[in-house]
């Protein structure tokens, strides 16, 4: 396969890859609101069993798993929101520094027609110190991928946790009477977001997926357009 082939491909898999981490970014924003929903529920939690007195002794203790429930989405969901940031800086300079790449390979194409090797000298040793920052930037961002893959891995666990709770509150608000109705709702909420956590982290399950395989894609053509040379 031609160096021009290879150009192609490998300069359209780091565009695919930078659109699929502002893609990646976008989804896991979504979650930040989540987060202060989960917080603002588990306050709820909190005062209807204070309202209910000794009759929602048993419920308060569902709402201490309600509130470190939250904290723990609420940290996950910070942890992913700085990496992503990292993500893509580096996808986006990824880009930058292929296209600088790109135009330093087209200077030294044009002096090897001319056969001037002495003038290309300098334009080789930059192309060499750009190499060098892909590679680096590449290393990098695979590192910052597999973060955000550990990062988002306990959500799946913290939806079941949160699908348990809800099915207790609302068995515990079907034997606390006058006061079972603000129980139901606390738990009706909670089912409402763990939800919404369960679809969000599916969908960012599979952009992590398309973009791995996208990095796998890329990291073997960049090898042939730029180890073997």
């Amino acid at each position: 396969m031609s160096d021009s082939l290879y150009t192609q491909r490998t300069r359209e898999e780091y565009d695919t890859i930078f659109r699929q981490c502002i893609s990646l970014n976008t989804e896991l924003h979504k979650l930040v609101p989540l987060a202060k929903q989960m917080h603002l529920l588990s306050s709820n939690a909190v005062s209807s069993a204070a309202r209910a007195g000794s009759e929602g002794d048993a419920f308060r203790v569902l709402t201490q798993d309600i509130q470190l429930l939250g904290d723990d989405v609420s940290v996950c969901i910070s942890d992913t929101q700085k990496i992503i940031s990292d993500i893509v800086t580096l996808a986006s300079k990824l880009t930058r520094l292929f296209t600088s790449f790109v135009l330093f390979n087209n200077v030294l194409s044009h002096f090897e027609n001319q056969k001037m090797v002495t003038s290309a000298k300098f334009f080789e040793q930059g192309q060499k110190k750009i190499m060098d920052e892909i590679r680096d930037n590449n290393q990098k961002l695979s590192r910052s991928i597999g973060v955000l893959v550990n990062l988002l891995s306990p959500i799946s666990t913290l939806v079941k946790k949160g699908e348990y709770l809800a099915v207790c509150s609302s068995v515990e608000a079907a034997s606390s009477g006058e006061y079972g109705v603000s129980f139901e709702a606390v738990a009706s909420m909670l089912r409402e977001l763990v939800g919404l956590l369960g679809e969000q982290s599916s969908r960012q399950k599979s952009l992590l997926r398309d973009l791995s395989e996208a990095m796998e894609i890329q990291q073997n053509n960049q090898r042939n357009l730029l180890y073997a040379r």
